[in-house]
């Protein structure tokens, strides 16, 4: 009777798994066109090339590319290839800056794609009148020290505006003559780390929910992204926090300088809608991701017959660098080498 009862189930596992044969045609690949251009910068772009899902790819940057760049319809230049970049694929014009209201076309060709282009308006500069920050402690599963920004600015009347707010955690670690900079945002080498985890409190970060299984999350996954829907024209106070807040350091051997940089930056509308669109991709509670419970979307560009996205921004800046405390970090660069 085991026996029997051991072959029916045999079979019933059998019974429920087949081999499908995915048959895939080939997708020829499209130039992939991005540049984030600020009035603080030369106009840099990234020229890169897509690739089919069962491509291996260890390099998609398109090297030998023709990139031309036009500020209100004429024509500034040919970008030249950064020699010195991580990335290959990227293109600087050199002394060719824009100014707020440019409206700023890249067109770009490489042998064996098709031409394409995209297109944005620079959006005006962000007129931050003050800065406030009180500190607190965060209650969770510990304790932890936190800050929360108050960010007073003026809106411009008459549009609509788009905005970005980021916070990044920068620790400079200096032993000797050696520095070691450790981002939260970057990552340099897979050995330095470090971490910041920011809370967009304000209501004008709730607007912009695009799918219902996200809006109780939208105020810690959109990227920081929010309209002037609720201010237009207006000053407006905006509200976030972020943790832990750590003071730097002086000791015998290593000293570390800890800096808040907060950026509220004004985009332009292409690139408020990619933002949009790319923070549904990722979205955690805890330790449990939610990305297979939202629809599936499409990536926003404005490249024309390719992808990618050209966009523009002003960058309105904030430092703070936190007094020397008696608490040494928990971790530091120097000892994985040293």
């Amino acid at each position: 009777m085991k026996n029997i009862l051991f072959s029916l189930c045999l079979l019933l596992f059998a019974s429920c798994t087949r081999d499908v044969v995915l048959v895939l045609p080939p997708v020829p690949p499209r130039l992939v066109l991005n540049a984030s251009v600020s009035p603080d910068t030369d106009v840099t772009a990234f020229l890169s090339k897509s690739w089919f899902v069962l491509d291996t790819v260890t390099d998609d940057g398109v090297e030998e590319g023709d990139i031309k760049v036009f500020i209100n319809d004429r024509l500034q230049g040919r970008m030249q290839p950064v020699s010195d970049s991580r990335f290959t694929g990227r293109y600087v014009l050199p002394g060719c800056r824009v100014k707020s209201g440019d409206h700023l076309r890249l067109e770009a060709g490489a042998e064996g794609f098709q031409p394409v282009r995209g297109e944005t308006v620079i959006p005006d500069t962000v007129e931050v009148l003050s800065v406030d920050t009180v500190r607190f402690t965060r209650f969770g599963y510990g304790e932890y020290p936190s800050m929360r920004l108050y960010i007073r600015f003026r809106d411009q009347p008459d549009r609509r505006n788009y905005y970005r707010l980021i916070i990044e955690k920068l620790t400079e670690y200096r032993k000797g003559d050696r520095v070691i900079t450790c981002s939260s945002m970057y990552r340099s080498d897979p050995d330095y780390r470090d971490w910041l985890s920011v809370v967009y409190e304000d209501p004008v970060f709730r607007l912009t929910v695009t799918n219902p299984v996200i809006e109780q999350l939208d105020g810690t996954t959109c990227r920081g992204t929010f309209t002037d829907d609720m201010f237009n024209g207006e000053a407006y106070t905006l509200r976030s926090s972020f943790w832990p807040v750590d003071n730097s350091f002086k000791g015998d051997s290593v000293t570390t300088t800890v800096h808040y940089d907060v950026r509220l930056v004004a985009i332009s509308e292409e690139y408020y809608r990619y933002l949009v669109i790319i923070r549904n991709f990722s979205i955690s509670l805890g330790d449990a991701y939610l990305d297979g419970l939202v629809e599936p979307t499409t990536t926003y560009t404005n490249v024309e017959d390719g992808f990618g996205i050209i966009g523009g921004c002003q960058l309105a800046h904030r430092r703070f660098t936190m007094p020397f405390g008696d608490k040494e970090p928990s971790w530091n660069p120097f000892s994985v080498y040293d």
